[in-house]
């Protein structure tokens, strides 16, 4: 019994620290089962991640082509929206620049209309300013990912209030609020395509009850009791 108390707290704990790693975080996807303009199944994943360098906030922007490799292609640009109630106008940070991405614009539309934004997205990153443009040599290919900091100024918010706001801001959302450029696609790298995404659904409390059972069957109790 006294070793299944250690597992226990151990476990609880180890949740408790992943909670706490995960609060300041905010996971986009990209697919073409949100809306694509060719579909050529290139698929992309976006971490935001805050933190803070003395008054400044911080949002760091991982953006990881998730291409399949039977497919194969180039991550050349990512958009996204901003929530509007903290009038943001991100920079780079200092260092904040990938080996492609350089380039920050701001209410850009892209085409067709039913992947744009509305007013066009807020933010774009890419590596010459043109998301519908840029040279894929050194973007991003299937199974690699670049990051840039991004400067939020003082917002006066803690890392995980800017998280929670962002992801309450895009779970609130009924129009497209990410987008991602990528060109070279397919085998022969002769496509190119446009992808919005979503914030995926969670799965915290699944996780956490499967957890759960585990340790009631570690103590050898029915997991239906």
């Amino acid at each position: 019994m006294r070793g299944f108390k250690y597992v226990s707290f151990a476990v609880g704990l180890a949740v408790l620290a992943a909670a706490s790693a995960q609060a300041s975080v905010v996971e986009l996807t990209i697919d073409g089962i949100y809306g694509s303009a060719e579909s050529t199944g290139a698929t992309a994943d976006v971490t935001l991640t805050f933190s803070e360098d003395g008054s400044d906030d911080l949002m760091t922007v991982e953006m990881e082509n998730t291409t399949p490799n039977a497919i194969g292609s180039s991550l050349t640009a990512v958009g996204f929206e901003l929530p509007d109630s903290l009038s943001l106008t991100p920079t780079f940070a200092t260092g904040g620049t990938s080996t492609y991405f350089d380039k920050l614009t701001y209410d850009d539309g892209v085409s067709p209309g039913s992947l744009d934004a509305t007013g066009g997205y807020d933010l774009m990153i890419t590596s010459d300013g043109n998301f519908e443009g840029g040279n894929p040599n050194g973007a991003p290919t299937e199974g690699q990912s670049q990051t840039v900091i991004l400067n939020l100024g003082d917002t006066g918010l803690a890392p995980t209030d800017l998280a929670t706001i962002f992801e309450d801001y895009y779970e609130g959302l009924t129009t497209n609020y990410v987008i991602a450029r990528f060109q070279a696609v397919g085998p022969g790298s002769d496509r190119s395509d446009k992808v919005v995404g979503h914030v995926p659904e969670p799965a915290s409390l699944a996780l956490l009850t499967l957890g759960g059972l585990g340790l009631l069957r570690r103590r050898g109790i029915p997991a239906n009791r």
